[in-house]
């Protein structure tokens, strides 16, 4: 199936190019050939490439391996905590009331928080299960470590402090990592918004993450090569995790841990029922600061992650991770694409509103309807109820997200690109 998906998106990206070169001349004469031929590749062929791609990938029904029922195996859990005394307790709880056979220990790491955690917790009866760990505030990838160290079971889950677990979800995603193939060193969870009620700003991240999140992970995962394990909810094989140094103090910790797994010749898998919810920014200036962190992480994991050279990464893997070469020239074009487009339709030119532009729009959008039927038939199997999101958040999210986050997204690719201070 790589091979018939990758072979129709580029039967696309070659016809779009043949049919539309009076398009590029036609905007060559307004902003010369160099800026015709960079916004038509990186707003419509290649964004149209890589939709063709997921919706072939997404509609390939990929049959589930028969697995026999596996022992439930003990699981740590790690919760690297700082300043997280109005959340913390109800993550404990969630766990707490998690549907699964096996042992579950927590290892809670405070990160030197000084709101009143650490007080909270000790006042807790939190029984034995649960281990405090105090440190310094040296940032989450250093309280990971910290909370590794102390691990003694075979399987680890981390789980953000924020962060609140559906009754299967360790089950789900233990299921996962135990009945896939042994090569298999990560399992990412399936993370939706927890306070998507909050404004406007998290309604539209709420349609991110069940849409674009949900979709991008679900298609990586028939390749086996989930490209982020994110650390608000993922589960691992301990002794690999340590085999690897554990997590590199860096601002993009869990995709350089992932990429750095899949170049020495591991696997990781995506466990689409197994839910957590998770607090997103509700601010437009807090949504752009982790933005600007999550492009920069995607930098540092390629300086880390050598994908052109690295004999243990299979190719499926490097594929999917050069896709992600093309985000910042996208994000660039947006940039130029969208205020241009809207200058020239106001004057009664909709001379960049050209047919393959709609053509990738409508690709978009048949696209989010086969995620969100994929993502309905699985919530019905685990009998979870999501509130209704709002109409108008998904037409600005379809329309407009991706520009609003562009400038913020480059942010974050320059800072490292060019080694500026880093910032947690």
């Amino acid at each position: 199936m790589f091979l018939i998906s990758t072979m129709l998106s580029f039967v696309y990206l070659i016809c779009a190019i043949f049919i539309n070169i009076s398009w590029i001349n036609d905007i060559a004469c307004y902003f010369g050939y160099f800026l015709s031929i960079y916004l038509v590749l990186f707003i419509a062929l290649i964004p149209g490439f890589i939709y063709i791609f997921m919706l072939i990938n997404l509609l390939w029904n990929k049959k589930e391996k028969k697995t026999n029922k596996k022992k439930e195996e003990d699981v740590t859990i790690l919760i690297p905590m700082y300043n997280a005394k109005k959340s913390i307790k109800e993550t404990i709880e969630s766990i707490k009331k998690q549907k699964y056979c096996g042992k579950i220990y927590i290892n809670i790491i405070d990160d030197g928080s000084t709101d009143g955690s650490l007080e909270l917790l000790k006042s807790m009866k939190l029984g034995p299960e649960i281990t405090i760990i105090e440190s310094e505030h040296k940032g989450k990838a250093y309280a990971l470590n910290e909370g590794l160290e102390h691990v003694k079971t075979e399987y680890t889950i981390t789980v953000d402090s924020d962060t609140v677990l559906h009754p299967l979800a360790v089950r789900n995603i233990m299921h996962k990592l135990l009945n896939s193939n042994k090569k298999t060193a990560a399992v990412a969870g399936c993370i939706f918004a927890k306070n998507n009620k909050r404004s406007f700003i998290t309604k539209l991240q709420e349609w991110d993450y069940t849409l674009g999140i949900f979709g991008v992970k679900l298609y990586q995962g028939n390749y086996n090569s989930t490209l982020v394990a994110q650390g608000a909810f993922s589960a691992y094989k301990t002794e690999i995790l340590k085999q690897v140094g554990g997590w590199q103090n860096c601002v993009g910790e869990d995709i350089v841990l992932t990429w750095e797994l899949l170049s020495k010749g591991y696997e990781t898998n995506f466990a689409k029922n197994a839910i957590a919810f998770t607090e997103v920014p509700e601010t437009f200036k807090k949504l752009g600061h982790q933005r600007k962190r999550w492009a920069r992480g995607m930098i540092e994991a390629f300086k880390r992650v050598k994908i052109i050279t690295s004999k243990k990464l299979n190719f499926k893997s490097k594929f999917l991770m050069c896709l992600n070469v093309f985000f910042p020239f996208i994000d660039l074009a947006l940039l130029i694409f969208i205020p241009l487009g809207l200058i020239l339709l106001a004057f009664g030119n909709p001379l960049l509103i050209g047919w393959l532009t709609l053509l990738v729009i409508l690709l978009g959008m048949i696209l989010c309807l086969v995620i969100e039927i994929k993502r309905k038939n699985m919530l019905k199997e685990i009998e979870c109820k999501l509130e209704r999101r709002s109409i108008l958040a998904f037409i600005v999210y379809v329309l407009l997200y991706a520009f609003i986050l562009a400038p913020y997204c480059l942010i974050g690719y320059i800072s490292e690109l060019i080694n500026s201070k880093k910032e947690w």
